[in-house]
C-alpha cells in the first residue's frame, strides 16, 4: 500500500526515529476534545453536551506497534460484548487509571498485561501523546511503545473478544482518516473513523489513530 500524494512508503523511513522526534510536536502534545474539535456548531447545544459526561475519568491506553518481518503493525483490540463500557467496541489496550499507578506509562503496561498478555518487559516506550477527551468523560493519555515480535499475545476472554493488527503503512496515509456523520435523540454529530476491512475503528480510537498519523508525516500536517 503505498502513502498518499507519492510519499514513500513508512516502512522505507525510519520510522521509529520519526515517531521519536515528532512525538515532541505541538499538534503531537495538545489536548484534544475529539468530539468537540470536529463539532464547534454543537458545542453548547443541551442536546449534544447530554451526550457527554463531565464526570473526568483519567485513563491510559497503549499504542502498541509490532515490527512484524513483514512491515510494522499496530495491535488493536475487539472489546468484550459484556464488558460494562464501550462493549464490543475497537480500542487499544487500556483503561482507567488505579490508585496505586506511578505513571500513565505503568497504568498502560498494566492494562496491556491484563488484557492481551502483553509483558512490560516486551514493550520498548517511545513516549507519549497528549491526552484526548472522548465521550463518557475519558481523558486518555495514549503510550506508544514498540512490542517484540515474538510477543505472546493473547486475549483475556473477560475483557477482549478479538486481537487484530493494523499496518503501519495504513495509519500513516492520512486518506484513511475520516469523520462520518451519526445522530444521538435526533441531534446529527461528526465522529472520527478509520475503517479497515471488516473492522470499523471509530471515536476515540480513531482520533488517537488520527493523531499517530500526524505524528508520522515528514511535515507537520495538523488537523
Amino acid at each position: 500500500m503505498r502513502v498518499a500524494r507519492g510519499k514513500p512508503r513508512i516502512e522505507d523511513v525510519d520510522w521509529r526515529a520519526r515517531i521519536a522526534s515528532n512525538l515532541d510536536r505541538m499538534s503531537a502534545q495538545r489536548v484534544r476534545a475529539l468530539f468537540r474539535e470536529i463539532n464547534p456548531h454543537l458545542v453548547g447545544d443541551k442536546m449534544f453536551e447530554s451526550r457527554w459526561s463531565d464526570i473526568r475519568k483519567d485513563a491510559a491506553v497503549l499504542v502498541p506497534i509490532i515490527n512484524r518481518p513483514q512491515g510494522a503493525t499496530v495491535l488493536l483490540t475487539v472489546r468484550s460484548p459484556d464488558m460494562p463500557s464501550h462493549a464490543g467496541q475497537i480500542s487499544f489496550p487500556g483503561g482507567k487509571v488505579e490508585p496505586g499507578d506511578a505513571s500513565r506509562v505503568e497504568t498502560a503496561l498494566r492494562e496491556a498485561h491484563e488484557e492481551v498478555n502483553i509483558e512490560p518487559g516486551s514493550v520498548d516506550i517511545i513516549g507519549q501523546l497528549g491526552i484526548h477527551e472522548g465521550g463518557l468523560g475519558f481523558s486518555v493519555t495514549p503510550v506508544v511503545g514498540i512490542v517484540h515480535p515474538q510477543t505472546d499475545i493473547r486475549a483475556c476472554p473477560r475483557e477482549v473478544h478479538e486481537v487484530f493488527e493494523v499496518p503501519l503503512d495504513f495509519v500513516a496515509d492520512l486518506s484513511n482518516h475520516v469523520t462520518e456523520e451519526r445522530e444521538h435523540k435526533g441531534v446529527k454529530y461528526n465522529m472520527f473513523a478509520a475503517p479497515y476491512g471488516r473492522f470499523h475503528i471509530w471515536g476515540l480510537t480513531a482520533g488517537i489513530l488520527r493523531t499517530m498519523a500526524e505524528v508520522l508525516q515528514d511535515d507537520d500536517e495538523a488537523s
